[in-house]
């Protein structure tokens, strides 16, 4: 493995950047596969797949300003974004497995966050461990506050996690509710409920493993990507930090660490040319 292989495009030294990436390879808590910690090598592998013009959004990478800071073990990464933060940047942070998740938007302040996820992820505590990737949406609601959360493409959650949800009114989409409405009607919940800066926690396995099957829990009845890449472009402009996690290479053909990519170059373009 080539520990030091950078973003494609990623060319721009930190103090001339717009967007920043960040890999945060950790996998502590995954419970079902595991290998998420080798998801950053194998995105930023296959990012070199594609061209650097991005055709539809008439825009071309090497005119934008990215650099990739590397990665950052789990205790620095509140540092690493924090860092990123005070030089006004966008983070673009590359999981590792959900968890990690908390510890970055803990950096933020005055947000709203959309978190696409095949899971609730609302438990208190799983395993003995109130940090773990099952209990990410819960650690972040009770950051923000439930009612700046929105959990998009849920279809997986145990009784507790719903009692305990349906307790703080925590509103989340499901993967049916996508599918029983047109786009601008869930478009239209997003924009009423997350104001003007949101993060984007994007976990694959909110994608149908048709798309994505590499990733630490898969879940069938899963949303399309270009579902996914529809509502990030609709909100990019506002969007102040993304990251993408539960990618488990040794468990994929290659396809999901490809789109993983994918996401990250087309956020980046909408986002310039929105």
């Amino acid at each position: 493995m080539t520990e030091n292989l950078l973003f494609a495009d990623a060319n721009s030294d930190f103090e001339s950047s717009n967007y920043v990436i960040l890999a945060v390879p950790y996998d502590k808590t995954s419970t079902h596969r595991q290998g998420t910690k080798e998801s950053p090598h194998n995105i930023r592998k296959e990012s070199y797949n594609f061209e650097t013009y991005l055709y539809d959004l008439d825009l071309d990478l090497v005119d934008v300003a990215i650099h990739d800071l590397g990665n950052a073990a789990i205790d620095s990464t509140p540092n690493a974004i924090r860092k990123i933060l005070e030089a006004k940047k966008i983070p673009i942070v590359l999981g590792g497995e959900h968890s990690i998740s908390p510890l970055i938007i803990s950096e933020f302040k005055d947000i709203s966050v959309l978190v696409f996820d095949a899971h609730l992820d609302f438990r208190d505590e799983y395993e003995g461990e109130r940090n773990s990737h099952a209990c990410a949406v819960r650690r972040m609601s009770e950051i923000v506050g439930p009612e700046r959360i929105i959990p998009l493409g849920v279809r997986s959650m145990c009784k507790d996690e719903l009692a305990d949800a349906e307790r703080v009114s925590l509103n989340f989409i499901t993967a049916e509710d996508v599918r029983a409405q047109p786009f601008e009607a869930i478009q239209d919940i997003i924009d009423e409920r997350l104001k003007d800066r949101i993060y984007v926690s994007l976990d694959m396995d909110a994608i149908d493993p048709c798309y994505a099957p590499g990733v630490g829990t898969p879940e069938p009845y899963g949303l399309t990507p270009i579902f996914v890449r529809d509502v990030i472009r609709r909100i990019a402009q506002k969007v102040v930090g993304l990251d993408i996690v539960e990618v488990c290479p040794p468990h994929d053909n290659g396809n999901t660490s490809a789109l993983a990519a994918k996401l990250v170059r087309d956020f980046i373009g909408t986002r310039e040319k929105s």
